[in-house]
């Protein structure tokens, strides 16, 4: 091999062996963005995140607005890797700092749109969803950019479980921004004690299942899919939040099996216990 070329091949060795070294670090100063569960009166909280590499695209957070209204966002930036999680960060900072502005649900998305939209590459979106939980209203105001609708689950409703879908685009599919504000509605939900709120993002339903050979297809897989969530939602849906997130995660690793998952997972959820 010529000198030059083994210089080369040298050079790409420690480069390598240099992101390697610091993806732990990422990886812990990423969780370490993630808060815990809040603790108020009244109601319940818990969340579980996933992330399929060391590092995630995944986020969610809890923002503490003042004494009686507490922020929470959810969300996922398209790809994976490090340039996921650096998007990642930039997301939730965006979100949060909006959201201490004071400014609704569909104003915190919309800004967030207009600020990251021209920062991101083409084919980069970031799909979210942000709300207001008013403790003392009682009330939930939110709005989505493409994330997975919410659910509202309580089996003393009518239906049980309800996919919540407000209007909304995903973050950067619009940079102008016009669109983004046309399109995203807000929405406000009065809460019921037993009232649980569902949120999560797009790793969950579309976790594959294993390759199975059919007459038709070689190389069939099956998603998790919105049916098989909805029905864990609804037999789960009086037992206590981490116990009902562990049921949906085991399910999703059941049915995804040994191979090793293509999506990260994030699910928070709160319950109005009184």
């Amino acid at each position: 091999m010529e000198a030059g070329r083994l210089h080369e091949v040298a050079v790409e060795i420690r480069r390598n062996s240099s992101i390697a070294k610091s993806i732990p670090e990422a990886q812990r100063r990423q969780l370490h963005m993630l808060p815990r569960p809040p603790h108020i009166a009244g109601f319940d909280f818990d969340c579980t995140y996933l992330p399929c590499a060391d590092v995630s695209g995944d986020f969610y957070d809890f923002i503490r607005l003042d004494n009686t209204r507490l922020g929470i966002s959810i969300g996922d930036v398209s790809g994976h890797g490090i340039e996921a999680a650096m998007v990642m960060g930039m997301a939730k900072k965006c979100l949060q700092l909006f959201a201490r502005d004071g400014c609704t649900p569909k104003e915190v998305l919309a800004l967030a749109n207009r600020d990251l939209g021209h920062d991101l590459l083409d084919g980069t979106f970031v799909s979210a969803a942000y709300g207001v939980l008013d403790i003392a209203k009682r009330s939930f105001v939110f709005a989505r950019a493409g994330n997975n609708p919410p659910y509202l689950v309580n089996p003393a409703r009518t239906p049980a479980v309800a996919a919540l879908k407000p209007n909304g685009l995903a973050i950067g599919a619009d940079k102008i921004g016009s669109r983004f504000v046309k399109i995203t509605q807000e929405w406000t939900l009065q809460l019921r004690p037993g009232d649980l709120i569902f949120q999560y993002t797009d790793g969950v339903v579309e976790a594959h299942s294993p390759g199975v050979k059919t007459a038709l297809k070689k190389n069939a897989q099956e998603q998790f899919g919105e049916e098989r969530l909805e029905n864990l939602l609804l037999q789960n849906a009086t037992l206590p939040i981490p116990i009902l997130l562990a049921s949906i995660e085991n399910a999703v690793k059941k049915h995804v099996g040994l191979q090793e998952p293509e999506d990260d997972i994030t699910m928070i959820a709160f319950r109005m216990s009184r």
